[in-house]
C-alpha cells in the first residue's frame, strides 16, 4: 500500500502549485538531491482561495525507512503575493520573501534538506505541498513539532495543493 499524508487530511478547496522542477509524478531533479547540492525546487502558485494571506509549504517523503516517513521541508508565513520561489530559495544561501519562518524539518534543519533514498529502499515520492491560510503569522511555539504544525493551521486552512516528485537511491 502507497501512504498518500493528504488522503486522510481534512478536505480544502485545490488551487495551482507547480513547478518548472518538477513534473507531476515525475522523477526530482538531480539538484534536489542532497549529494548534488539538496536544493528546494522553484514553485509557483495561482488561484489561491479568497482571502489567503500566507502559504505553508512543506515536504515530505512517505517512502522513507523511518516509522512515520521523513518531513524534508517546513516553511511557515510564506506571503500569499509572493506567487513563488527560485530554485533552491531554502537551500543554503538561498533567499526567502520577507516573513516567511523556516521551521526545524525531520533532520534537525530550518532548511529544505535534500532527498537521499538509502540503497535498496526503491522509489521515494516526495510530496511537495502548499497550504493556503488565512492569516500572515501561524501563531507557533518555539520547538513547534510538526503534527502540532499541522494541527495548528487547521482552523486557518483555506485550501491545499500538492506536487508528488520521485527519487531513487543510487545504485549500490
Amino acid at each position: 500500500m502507497s501512504y498518500d499524508p493528504y488522503e486522510l487530511a481534512f478536505p480544502t478547496p485545490t488551487f495551482t502549485l507547480s513547478s518548472p522542477d518538477l513534473a507531476r509524478g515525475g522523477a526530482l531533479p538531480r539538484a534536489t538531491y542532497a549529494r548534488h547540492g539538496g536544493q528546494s525546487p522553484a514553485l509557483t502558485w495561482h488561484d489561491l482561495p479568497e482571502g489567503t494571506r500566507s502559504l505553508l509549504l512543506t515536504a515530505y517523503d512517505a517512502d522513507a525507512p523511518v516509522p512515520g516517513g521523513l518531513w524534508h521541508w517546513l516553511l511557515a508565513d510564506v506571503p500569499a503575493t509572493a506567487g513563488g520561489l527560485p530554485a533552491g530559495a531554502a537551500s543554503p544561501g538561498g533567499s526567502l520573501p520577507a516573513g516567511a519562518r523556516p521551521l526545524v524539518n525531520d533532520l534537525g534543519e530550518k532548511r529544505f534538506s535534500g532527498v537521499n533514498p538509502p540503497p535498496g529502499t526503491g522509489t521515494h515520492r516526495l510530496f511537495v505541498a502548499a497550504t493556503a491560510l488565512d492569516v500572515e503569522h501561524l501563531e507557533l511555539p518555539d520547538g513547534v513539532s510538526t503534527a502540532m504544525l499541522h494541527i495548528l493551521a487547521i482552523p486557518h486552512t483555506l485550501g491545499r495543493a500538492v506536487l508528488v516528485g520521485t527519487s531513487q537511491a543510487p545504485d549500490a
